[in-house]
């Protein structure tokens, strides 16, 4: 049994400086968990905690059935994988899989048969007589990840892994972490800032803002549901547009009204916006979800109109960004189809897909469900 306890940490630093406040968090045996946010959220120093390599100021941490608070790292039975690689330049990749593990004075044997089974599964076999510089950058990182493999510990921690990597190469391996982590199955924690790379890779993510959790789920259900405007806004790319509206009834039916907004709230939302009716709230709705009217197909109804002007449009190929302005000077970013052949100026009508709109409560942006 290999889960991950964090109770009630707090990392305080001299001068009052809190990294990480109240942290209290599982993750599961054998999960590949994602702890993502912005730089300085606390991400990094809640896996450093876990390592040993940062004190805990409160509360406790767990590994497996034992409180790690007061061990050394060498004792956490965790392997720690670096954003630099961290490989011995002058030792040839099979003494740098080695090398953890002669410190721990595992027999010659022993160590040859884990060696040759970590190069075997990162299949990195003909490398073994290079030395890194002559590796590549993706290789490194398949050496680095070797090196973690060989010590059978019962946690992975991975501290940005991929960020040194080119675009391609990251999307790569990527993949080939997914599938390691299904032929080890090791307790994984995984930092990173790119909220791409969590989406794609983790069973559960924990989104961190200025040192507290903010929500930890599924990548589905913080995509469909996030409990807050920060998660919202920061998962999903592009991020998702936001408006100050203000909900009116009209003819039994619920309205998202602001100037040059006019959109009807589905009937399955409208009950939690009741205590809303005549106050503001925020209104939240993904790119992907805003729709050229002429387009819309009736999934709006005949008055859920935003009339907008065309700002930008960014071509990616198989889609585009377009960036609109609202009667109001407000701008909206929508994602589309690369038909839709819009250009600098051009006036139109979007709509909203109903069901996906979000409603976020203006005092404390938790959100209205």
């Amino acid at each position: 049994m290999a889960r991950v306890i964090f109770d009630n940490v707090t990392k305080r630093y001299a001068g009052g400086v809190i990294a990480v406040y109240q942290l209290n968090m599982e993750v599961l045996d054998q999960e590949f968990l994602v702890l993502v946010g912005p730089s300085g959220c606390g991400k990094s120093t809640a896996m450093r905690m876990v390592a040993g390599l940062e004190e805990i100021s409160e509360g406790r941490i767990i590994i497996g059935d034992r409180v790690v608070n007061d061990l050394p790292p060498k004792d956490r039975d965790v392997a720690m994988v670096f954003q630099s690689y961290a490989l011995y330049p002058h030792m040839t990749v099979y003494d740098n899989l080695a090398y953890p593990l002669k410190l721990r004075k595992v027999n010659k044997q022993e160590r040859d048969r884990r060696v040759r089974e970590a190069a075997r599964t990162l299949d990195i076999e003909p490398l073994l007589d290079r030395k890194p510089k002559a590796l590549s950058g993706g290789q490194r990182q398949r050496v680095a990840l070797g090196r973690a493999i060989v010590r059978n510990a019962d946690v992975f921690l991975m501290d940005e892994p991929l960020s040194n990597l080119d675009a391609k190469l990251r999307v790569q391996t990527r993949a080939e972490l997914i599938k390691l982590h299904e032929r080890v199955s090791t307790t994984t924690i995984y930092v990173t800032h790119d909220q791409v790379e969590a989406m794609t890779m983790g069973d559960r993510i924990a989104v961190m803002s200025l040192g507290v959790l903010q929500q930890l789920d599924t990548p589905q259900r913080l995509y469909d549901v996030p409990a807050n405007k920060f998660v919202a806004g920061f998962i999903g790319s592009p991020s998702m547009n936001f408006l100050d509206v203000t909900i009116e009834r009209r003819n039994g039916k619920l309205y998202a009204v602001a100037p040059g907004v006019n959109l009807e709230v589905p009937d399955f939302k409208a009950a939690s916006l009741e205590r809303f009716i005549g106050n503001k709230v925020i209104l939240g709705v993904r790119p992907e979800h805003i729709i050229d009217w002429n387009q819309a197909n009736g999934i709006a109804a005949a008055d859920s109109k935003l009339p907008v002007t065309v700002d930008v449009v960014e071509l990616l190929g198989n889609e585009i960004f377009v960036y609109l302005t609202l009667q109001d000077g407000n701008t909206i970013t929508a994602r589309m189809a690369p038909d839709a052949r819009l250009q600098r100026g051009l006036t139109l009508d979007v709509t909203a897909a109903p069901e996906k709109l979000h409603f976020f409560d203006p005092e404390t942006e938790y959100g209205v469900y």
